[in-house]
């Protein structure tokens, strides 16, 4: 491949939109041999352009990410868009009825993560995880089997966005 062949077929692209496949349909196949060194030096710095933009953290959380949703009876508690993933810090459940709810459900793609109960009034009660819960475009983080007296609150950082 030659280096304008790269550049031209690069040219389009934006660093904020652009897919990984796109970089495997346009360095296929690169052949390390003497003409190819200055495709591979472009095709290097483009891919590191990417990552730089993509991969801030490498899956660490993202530097004033930091942020609460909440969600009242039954639906989404955490739901994210293109390609943001978030690492659940911490959630936790308000009842602000006067009788207990048991069997609330987290649930991720609509598999229970954990079952919770709520005591009546007001009481903040801490949800433990069972395990470091990462959530991502391809399905909510869903609060079940609760009814309107119950706010469920999750606090979340991204790891990419």
């Amino acid at each position: 491949m030659k280096r304008d062949e790269l550049l031209n077929q690069l040219k389009s692209q934006d660093l904020a939109t652009v897919e990984p496949s796109a970089f495997r349909q346009v360095g296929n196949p690169v052949f390390p041999d003497s003409s190819a060194l200055d495709s591979l030096v472009d095709f290097g710095t483009v891919v590191e352009a990417f990552r730089h933009v993509h991969l801030v953290a490498y899956g660490q959380p993202i530097p004033a990410t930091a942020s609460t949703a909440s969600v009242n009876n039954d639906g989404d508690l955490l739901a994210l868009t293109g390609n943001q993933m978030a690492l659940v810090q911490a959630v936790q459940v308000v009842n602000t009825g006067g009788d207990p709810v048991d069997a609330i459900a987290l649930k991720l793609n609509g598999v229970v993560l954990a079952t919770f109960s709520a005591a009546p009034v007001g009481t903040a009660e801490v949800v433990v995880l069972p395990f470091p819960v990462y959530v991502d475009s391809s399905g909510p983080l869903q609060v079940g089997n609760s009814s309107s007296a119950i706010t469920v609150k999750a606090t979340y950082v991204l790891t990419s966005q």
